[in-house]
């Protein structure tokens, strides 16, 4: 038996890595005579520059940054491998400007600012990177890729041509986009924005109301990042004509989305479409007998651009089955039903009982292994008892 393991993350808990890990140990646990072939995945948020780095056989860059509130922090970019064409870097927002970088009692939803990611862009670039995929997910910031556009060269000026400060909170005071300080060698550099959300930049379903929230924000400050997005979105029509208020996906990460579509040489992409692609997933589905996935949560969201349902497509499009594991499984009809559209025919959670959340956390690789050794068991004996076909 072949088995391809292609999770993403558990979040709070394992990494994409570490769940592949653990769930090949299991695999083997259960039939120590089926060969496994890990692939772990991402959406485009957190684990990205892994998952694509270790699909490709590339190569991971320190580089001396700050986090979203201004802080020394060393984050990374990957370069991928498999002799690709191109010098393609890979950044995840997340890697310097995520949430989990700055613990809740730090948090400063006004201030927050991207300049971090954008630092780091700027390392890839330097190393002789002609191609960036940006991962957006799991920011803490809202100010429209401002931050990251700044340390570009970008200038952002109030009216009376001061440069405002850096976060969303200052976006009600642009006035004007300056870039006579930005090389042409940035503004060409295509940049692949790696996004599995489609909220605009502003409004009821925008950045700030949908996203800031839970990165701190208050009901007045998320008022006022969207007033400050909405004028980001003025001064980018006035600068150079385009229109990304409405665009779907500009309100990802905060507006990063938004700012770079604005600003740059920047198109948007399905997450894990970008990923599979790039990661050679069809040629792992073809290898597989059977798919095992799994997320933190297996829920009513999962069917839609998450990893589970996105690895079980493009198995289902090769004639393969996809089994998926999560830490927590949900029963809802109309969520079984969409999954198993999407190719996964089976779900299994791999709590193996009540216990407190902290528990189940750390114990998760452990988890992991006994449930897909029980998966692999099945398997097993299924395959042995199955009747064989006459000639």
């Amino acid at each position: 038996m072949r088995v391809l393991l292609a999770p993403d993350s558990f979040k709070e808990a394992a990494s994409a890595e570490v769940i592949a890990r653990a769930m090949a140990r299991g695999i083997m646990r259960g039939d120590p005579q089926a060969e496994c072939r890990l692939l772990p995945l991402s959406d485009g948020g957190e684990g990205l520059t892994h998952s694509l780095v270790h699909a490709t056989g590339g190569t991971l860059h320190d580089v001396e940054t700050v986090d979203a509130v201004g802080r020394p922090i060393i984050a990374q970019f990957g370069f991928l491998g498999n002799k690709h064409t191109s010098r393609t870097a890979v950044v995840e927002l997340a890697s310097a400007s995520g949430l989990e970088q700055v613990s809740p009692v730090d948090r400063d939803p006004m201030a927050a600012s991207t300049f971090g990611t954008g630092l780091l862009i700027h390392a890839a670039i330097d190393a002789g990177a002609d191609r960036i995929v940006l991962g957006l997910g799991g920011s803490a910031t809202t100010d429209g890729g401002t931050g990251l556009a700044h340390a570009f060269g970008f200038r952002f000026l109030d009216a009376h041509d001061c440069d405002i400060p850096l976060g969303g909170g200052a976006l009600v005071d642009l006035a004007r986009i300056d870039d006579s300080r930005v090389s042409d060698s940035i503004k060409n550099v295509p940049i692949v924005l790696a996004c599995d959300v489609t909220n605009p930049l502003t409004g009821p379903e925008g950045a700030a109301h949908v996203f800031a929230p839970q990165k701190g924000a208050t009901a007045t400050q998320v008022e006022l990042l969207d007033q400050g997005l909405a004028n980001l979105a003025r001064a980018i029509m006035q600068y150079n004509g385009r229109d990304i208020e409405h665009t779907p996906g500009a309100g990802a990460a905060g507006g990063t989305g938004g700012g770079m579509l604005g600003l740059l040489n920047a198109t948007v992409k399905p997450g894990i479409e970008l990923v599979l692609n790039l990661a050679h997933g069809r040629e792992a589905c073809a290898w597989a007998d059977v798919v095992i996935t799994g997320e933190g949560s297996i829920d009513s969201q999962t069917p839609y651009g998450k990893v589970p349902s996105g690895i079980a497509k493009l198995a289902q499009s090769q004639g393969k089955p996809t089994i998926a594991i999560g830490g927590t499984v949900t029963r809802d009809p109309h969520t079984v039903e969409a999954l198993n559209k999407a190719g996964i025919i089976a779900t299994f959670g791999i709590a193996p009982g009540p216990a407190d959340l902290t528990t189940l956390i750390a114990n998760t690789e452990r988890n992991v292994e006994i449930t897909c050794a029980a998966i692999a068991s099945t398997l097993r004996i299924t395959a042995a008892t199955s009747p064989c076909e006459s000639a």
